[in-house]
């Protein structure tokens, strides 16, 4: 029996108690169980109503007399409290309302903190946000090695900061650079690592989780309660100098500003906030900071860029439950035990990574050894870096590699459940693949290739079984971009489809389900911003400003330093397959040829529109000499007037708004959600402006439609508005309901 459900047997009441409470209290020896359990949610999140319940429960036992310790449970299968939920959140109009609303939660978590008896959270799967904040104000953490255990402050994700003083207490328990470290990144770590980190106090098995969390409880009970000493550790000292003086407050404020606009461009407020709140505690205390926080989380919950983020974790929460199947079909997707990845790349070792990570025996495939022993290398490197950043045990990262084997020819692939294939965009060498794949595995395995532009259908046509060909679009590098795109080919079976979704989710993606065709969503959005990003280079405007440009404007990369990244080669590639089924609306600049003429083919040979330094800290600099590749001289341009930043920047965001509106027209992309997640998670769209739908919503179909209308008017039939927008713009229809 778990704890979760010891907890669940020995805290029983009334079913009609039960319905009503979302959290319940039972008393035995002096020891009280508070036990979170909304029934009406698969998880436990803090809603209006659990809040008001916890508030009151936390208050009660620690006014009873009967009470000595307090155990804080969860009766969910896995899962302690998931912090805020996110729909109340969209509801607070007013910032004075969201700092009450925080005051008052953090006020009971500070009673529990200050409380002469001692708290006991017994976690048992995520305690995230809040709940990770009603774990640290406790006396003492339990948690489980279940490997769904993890703790973590991931506000800053939804544009906002923890509100019930989270962000302190680790950096009590742990020092300031761990709570900048957690606050600013959002990421969850495991509990192994977080006790190591003098986040967790103990660890157990499930088994005896509430055993245990009793047995400290009254141990605690019986003798003063414990207040947090600093672990001694070989970073105790350089610790104390970080947290303990000014100068070291000053280094770390300084060095995490840093970080934060490289990689914000000060498009996000909340990781201000977040350092903001942690100077304040370094210097003022913790009473102070605590006031800053809840004003600062006020004003963050009325932002736009809250209201994006969370609008985007709902479309994310909602993709999840979308089994990519047409209406009136249904289909059991076929669990995938073993597989076959085709290629070594960095797509093919990639998708090795991340399903070795999660389960999946995996068999792959190059054509000699050299080819092998890079990919393998690949691998290797990547689960080390997750068992170092304690996303993984040393146990778990050894099993992961046990999962792989090799091979350079077809064989030991006849049980596989499912095949990726992840070879050259060449469509006869695909064909050649798919033939050599029927001859060896199973009818009922699944076929997909990892094509980034070429039709399914013309990779299935010599198939002897096209019903279980579909595609399965990865992007670079796969084990840090969150995003699969799964295309159904016309003859792809639902069955087929089914199980390549869940693998997707399996592999921690998430997954946006295409209909067939060249380019597929992604791809075919992207080009067209490419391709005005290298126009505006003919005309004369330096690369660097093309970039910086569009850099400002939110997305993470310039689009010719993605040109870099992608491969000059393979974009001329994909354009010629584009320019062949859409005609000139998406034909490439000549600039393109004339690049592939000169041999660049970006960072892989080194020649591209930047040069590359060594080293991790070696800046990247514009190559001059690719002017003169393309003949232009960017002191003299050839417009009369040259393009301003902003309209640097309309150009491009448009180009791929127009191109997104047209895919979901023609019923490429099924909903408007899956093409802001599509363009957000894989093409690096800003996040705080939603995605492209998103994005016409808030600016108004009307006005987007006026600034396309001018642009096309200015500049070719390339800009002629997509007929949705027309359409949109006429009626003034929005493609989000909230």
């Amino acid at each position: 029996m778990t704890a979760v459900s010891s907890v669940v047997e020995e805290a029983r009441q009334p079913a009609t108690a039960r319905a009503r409470a979302r959290v319940r209290t039972e008393t035995k020896d002096g020891i009280a169980v508070v036990l979170l359990d909304d029934a009406a949610a698969t998880q436990n999140t803090i809603t209006p109503e659990l809040g008001e319940e916890l508030i009151a429960s936390l208050d009660a036992v620690i006014a009873d007399a009967s009470v000595r310790a307090v155990v804080v449970a969860s009766a969910k299968p896995a899962g302690f409290l998931a912090g805020a939920n996110v729909e109340s959140l969209r509801g607070i109009r007013f910032a004075e309302d969201a700092s009450a609303k925080a005051k008052r939660l953090a006020a009971s978590f500070q009673r529990v903190a200050r409380s002469e008896k001692p708290f006991v959270a017994l976690v048992h799967g995520p305690a995230l946000g809040g709940g990770f904040e009603l774990a640290l104000a406790c006396t003492h953490i339990v948690a489980t090695d279940d490997p769904r255990t993890v703790v973590g402050l991931p506000e800053v994700r939804l544009g906002l900061i923890p509100a019930a003083n989270g962000l302190l207490r680790v950096a009590e328990r742990a020092g300031i650079a761990v709570a900048l470290d957690l606050g600013l990144s959002g990421r969850s770590i495991a509990a192994a690592r977080a006790r190591s980190l003098g986040l967790v106090d103990e660890i157990v098995a499930p088994s005896i989780a509430l055993e245990a969390a009793r047995r400290v409880a009254k141990k605690l009970a019986e003798k003063p309660k414990r207040r947090f000493l600093p672990r001694v550790s070989p970073s105790f000292v350089q610790r104390f100098f970080l947290d303990q003086t000014r100068m070291g407050r000053t280094l770390l404020a300084r060095r995490a500003r840093a970080r934060m606009e490289g990689r914000t461009h000060g498009h996000y407020p909340a990781p201000e906030a977040i350092l903001e709140v942690l100077e304040r505690f370094g210097a003022r205390g913790f009473s102070a900071a605590a006031e800053l926080e809840a004003k600062r989380f006020g004003e963050l919950v009325v932002g736009e860029t809250a209201h994006r983020l969370v609008e985007l974790f709902q479309a994310h929460t909602s993709a999840k439950k979308d089994t990519g199947l047409d209406n009136g079909e249904t289909a059991a997707a076929a669990r995938v035990e073993r597989m076959v990845v085709v290629g070594a790349g960095l797509i093919g070792a990639g998708i090795t990574a991340v399903s070795a990570e999660r389960g999946v025996v995996v068999r792959l495939k190059e054509r000699d050894d050299d080819a092998l022993g890079r990919g393998i290398r690949y691998v290797q490197d990547h689960l080390h870096t997750r068992a170092r950043g304690g996303h993984l045990t040393r146990l778990e990262r050894a099993r992961a590699l046990t999962r792989i084997t090799t091979a350079t020819a077809f064989t030991g692939m006849r049980t596989a459940d499912l095949v990726v294939e992840a070879v050259y965009e060449d469509l006869t060498l695909k064909h050649a693949v798919v033939r050599d794949l029927e001859a060896i595995v199973r009818e009922e395995c699944v076929i997909a290739s990892s094509t980034a532009s070429l039709p399914i259908a013309r990779i299935a046509e010599s198939a002897r079984h096209p019903e279980r060909i579909l595609g399965m679009h990865y992007f670079a590098p796969v084990t840090k971009v969150p995003l699969v795109e799964v295309v159904r080919g016309p003859a792809t079976s639902a069955r087929a489809l089914a199980t390549a979704v869940a693998l997707g989710r399996r592999q921690g993606k998430t997954v946006i389900v295409v209909k067939d065709g060249a380019g597929f969503y992604t791809t075919r959005t992207l080009a067209p911003f490419l391709h005005e990003a290298l126009r505006l280079v003919e005309e004369g405007v330096p690369v660097d400003v093309v970039d910086e440009a569009l850099v400002e404007w939110g997305f993470p990369l310039g689009p010719l330093h993605l040109f870099d990244e992608l491969g000059i080669d393979l974009a001329g590639h994909v354009a010629g397959l584009l320019q062949t089924a859409f005609g000139d609306r998406l034909r490439a600049p000549k600039a393109l040829s004339a690049l592939r003429l000169d041999d660049r083919k970006g960072r892989k040979n080194g020649r591209g529109f930047y040069l590359y330094g060594r080293g991790a800290r070696a800046e990247k600099r514009v190559d001059d000499t690719v002017y003169t590749a393309l003949g232009i001289d960017p002191q003299r341009p050839r417009a009369s007037a040259p393009p301003r930043r902003e309209e640097i920047q309309a150009r491009c965001a448009l180009a791929l708004v127009n191109e997104a509106l047209r895919c979901l027209d023609e019923g490429v992309l099924r909903t408007a959600r899956d093409g802001d997640l599509g363009a957000v998670l894989g093409l690096g769209f800003p996040a705080f402006r939603g995605g492209p739908f998103r994005y016409v919503d808030v600016l108004g179909a009307a006005e987007v439609l006026k600034r396309t209308r001018a642009l096309e008017q200015r500049l070719g039939d390339r800009f002629t508005p997509a007929p949705l927008l027309v359409e949109a713009a006429r009626r003034g229809r929005r493609f989000w309901s909230t």
